[in-house]
């Protein structure tokens, strides 16, 4: 009996794991990450410089977003289908640098 419980583990236990770790993460967002260039909060837009050299101006869904950012910050960003910011961190800078 201990044989049989110790093979249902083995083999049943990583396959329903695997459909866990393997799963995508939602549609409706993409993470990503670059260099704040300008603020204006009038127009509710953030212009980010991104690694691959291009910069772009994004709206944002709301003020309360920018509050204590700065340009030069590095930041990462979530925007939604329609390419506005939901969600942006501050990243820490290296003193080193």
């Amino acid at each position: 009996m201990l044989l049989l419980a110790l093979r249902f583990i083995l083999v049943v236990l990583p396959c329903t794991m695997a459909c866990f770790v393997a799963a995508a993460p939602p549609a409706e967002s993409a993470l990503l990450g670059g260099t704040i260039v300008s603020i204006d909060q009038e127009a509710l837009t953030l212009t980010i410089l991104l690694p691959t050299g291009e910069s772009r101006a994004l709206p944002v869904r709301d003020v309360r977003l920018l509050h204590g950012l700065s340009v030069g910050d590095h930041v990462t960003f979530e925007l939604n289908d329609e390419h506005t910011l939901i969600k942006i961190a501050k990243l820490p800078t290296d003193p080193a640098n």
